[in-house]
């Protein structure tokens, strides 16, 4: 949001709060603690308006590639590029200050937070607020002993040292629940992946054609914010894995194993006495040392309690925020991206390629500069990196 508004209008005035004073931190440090190597999205996505700015970066300092199909960008590589983004746009660091409160009088917005008052004319909130998802099933095992339950955002692999001859349960079929398996096998673990569908194998979390017209007319056209969600629920369908990824679960080679219970469910878990659990699987019992659930999340705008003033003036649905094409949180001077903007943006807006659709159409409503028709690259670059990424 901030490199979009920063390209329309040098001069603006942006205020960024977050938890850190560094940008990215958060989205750094879940990479690192879960190693994930490399991006999901293509590398036309990501938060320049350019869309071939970062191809023409790795090019032009020759770092390193993953070699996967769509040019899926190095994690490294991208945190890399968001720094000299960054620099190049002249952002200040982010304010570290937590809001408290935030009030809208329909033309400001006042922010009271941990450390000070803020008055804006806008607002843009980009904190993807949400609830964890844990099944009912755990519940025996919250609080019986240190460690054996975690849930799968929280879990540090580099901190896990030598995991030979522990067993690992991790509950999930996505992405997140992959690259978890892999990383505890490496130190040696027994893993079960435990699925309660076939793991779903394809290269993005949604359809390329969400992305444009073949998909999207349609969804726009629906003016029922209901059928709208259940449209993004049915394309999203769950946690997938790209086939890059299942080939490395189907066919591990190191210390550790890594076995995959497809359709399978866990109808019950027990504690044991002194370390570990018994999980009562639709196929059987399994023990385990440890379990971790990779089980997702829900969009839900309440979770960012200090937005609880604007939202009693908005629509809601299942926790999202009922916007329309400006990404407007009612009749208040804020706006919303990533997974809050699902009803207007579809099943793909809480990805790279939704956020990039949703800062310019905040930008275009602030500054009046639709960056989306701003000429940025010439013919010939499109054609070639169109060329590499077949």
């Amino acid at each position: 949001m901030a490199t979009h508004l920063r390209a329309a209008d040098p001069d603006l005035r942006l205020i960024v709060l977050d938890h850190s004073s560094d940008w990215m931190q958060n989205w750094i440090e879940q990479f690192q603690r879960a190693e994930i190597e490399t991006l999901r999205s293509p590398v036309v996505h990501h938060p320049s308006p350019d869309p071939y700015a970062l191809a023409r970066f790795i090019g032009e300092h020759d770092l390193a590639r993953s070699g996967l199909p769509y040019e899926l960008p190095m994690a490294d590589v991208f945190a890399r590029f968001c720094a000299a983004l960054v620099d190049e746009a002249g952002l200040k660091p982010p304010i570290a200050a937590i809001p408290q409160a935030i009030r809208s009088d329909g033309c400001n917005i006042e922010i009271e937070t941990t450390e000070m008052s803020i008055a804006a004319r806008q607002l843009v909130v980009a904190t993807n607020p949400h609830q964890r998802v844990l099944p009912s099933w755990i519940e025996p095992l919250l609080g019986h002993q240190v460690g054996l339950v975690s849930y799968g955002l929280d879990v540090d692999l580099r901190a896990l040292g030598d995991l030979n001859g522990r067993d690992i349960a991790i509950v999930g079929g996505g992405l997140t629940a992959a690259h978890l398996a892999v990383g505890a096998a490496r130190r040696g673990a027994a893993v079960r992946l435990i699925s309660r569908r076939n793991l779903s194998v394809r290269s993005f979390d949604t359809a390329p054609g969400w992305l444009g017209p073949k998909y999207l007319d349609a969804f726009e056209a629906e003016s029922d914010p209901r059928k709208r969600l259940k449209l993004a629920i049915q394309a999203r369908s769950g946690g997938s894995i790209p086939e890059w990824m299942f080939n490395r679960l189907s066919h591990f080679s190191g210390p550790g194993s890594i076995e995959l219970l497809e359709s399978t469910v866990v109808r019950a878990v027990r504690p044991h006495t002194t370390e570990g659990c018994t999980l009562e699987l639709s196929s059987g019992p399994v023990n385990a040392d440890h379990v971790w659930l990779a089980t997702g999340t829900l969009p839900d705008a309440h979770a960012l309690r200090s937005l609880k003033p604007l939202l009693e003036d908005c629509p809601m649905l299942q926790g999202l925020p009922v916007v329309d094409g400006r990404l407007r949180l009612g009749p208040h001077p804020a706006f919303v991206m990533g997974r809050l903007a699902t009803l207007a943006l579809g099943p793909a807006s809480g990805n790279l390629w939704g956020a990039q659709r949703a800062a310019e159409r905040i930008t275009k409503v602030l500054t009046g500069i639709d960056l989306g028709c701003v000429p940025r690259s010439s013919r010939r670059e499109q054609a070639s990196w169109t060329n590499v990424c077949q």
